[in-house]
């Protein structure tokens, strides 16, 4: 298997049992969906869990679990709740997690008062755009569900969002008459000052393009799908927790949004400019 794939986003089976009923980190699983602040992200069979769209919590597998929490975040701020952490970042037993869930509110409070100082309203806003797809009260109603946020497969595929559009209407809910969802790639754009330079919106057209064309896309359809089943799986898009109807393949055709917030229409500003 070659490194392109050894990169795929999924969770290896050991993985996804311990998220399940009677595994190890079942209880967290259940933490982050009864709270909308969270959000719980697939990786290379580890997971980040996010809040205000920064890493709460990581969680690798190598011997045995293991939590991790950036205490960049403390900025010098002296919290007992984290220097306890470190002697329970192997989750070898329930109380070792308990522990970590215990503290969520603490590790909350910490970035809240570093994002007081450094704001990240993008990142911040990305999670919202997810809560309000796969879990709000009218989540059903929606033709787009977020598979993934920061999206990185370190060939020159980046992406803020990675969402797929399926249409809300009941034959396509359904998946009849050869129907097939479509794969979008979202850049997300927060304010008027990340609309040029390097960064701004032409730039991200141009990368996008130079992606479909040399690297084509079947390797990032194969992975996306695969994150998508594991995290209705898991529970984790509670907006199609009624639809039982299962995406195997998606549409050939794929596309690229943008998600303007925060915009001053006012300016008239040039979105597409470099």
């Amino acid at each position: 298997m070659g490194k392109k794939s050894e990169k795929r986003r999924r969770l290896l089976p050991v993985f996804m049992g311990s998220l399940k009923e009677d595994g190890i980190l079942h209880p967290l699983l259940e933490r982050v969906k009864k709270d909308p602040t969270l959000c719980l992200e697939i990786r290379n069979n580890y997971i980040n869990i996010y809040y205000r769209g920064g890493n709460l919590i990581e969680i690798k597998k190598e011997q045995c679990f293991i939590a991790h929490f950036n205490t960049n975040y403390c900025s010098g701020v002296k919290n007992e709740v984290i220097k306890n952490l470190e002697g329970h970042k192997k989750l070898l037993v329930k109380d070792d997690v308990d522990m970590w869930i215990d503290a969520i509110p603490s590790l909350k409070q910490v970035m809240d008062l570093w994002f007081g100082k450094h704001p990240k309203e993008e990142r911040e806003f990305q999670q919202i755009v997810l809560r309000e797809n796969n879990g709000s009260v009218i989540g059903n109603s929606t033709d787009y569900f977020i598979i993934d946020v920061e999206y990185d497969n370190h060939s020159d595929a980046r992406f803020d969002l990675v969402a797929v559009e399926w249409e809300s209407k009941g034959s396509a809910r359904k998946l009849q008459k050869g129907y097939r969802p479509k794969l979008c790639f979202i850049e997300m754009k927060y304010g008027d000052g990340s609309l040029g330079g390097k960064a701004g919106a032409m730039d991200h057209v141009d990368k996008f393009s130079n992606y479909v064309n040399n690297a084509g896309l079947k390797d990032i359809k194969d992975e996306m799908l695969k994150v998508f089943k594991q995290k209705r799986e898991l529970g984790l898009i509670p907006a199609l927790k009624n639809n039982k109807n299962q995406i195997e393949r998606f549409h050939n055709d794929v596309d690229f949004i943008f998600l303007f917030a925060n915009h001053q229409t006012i300016k008239k500003k040039d979105l597409l400019s470099g």
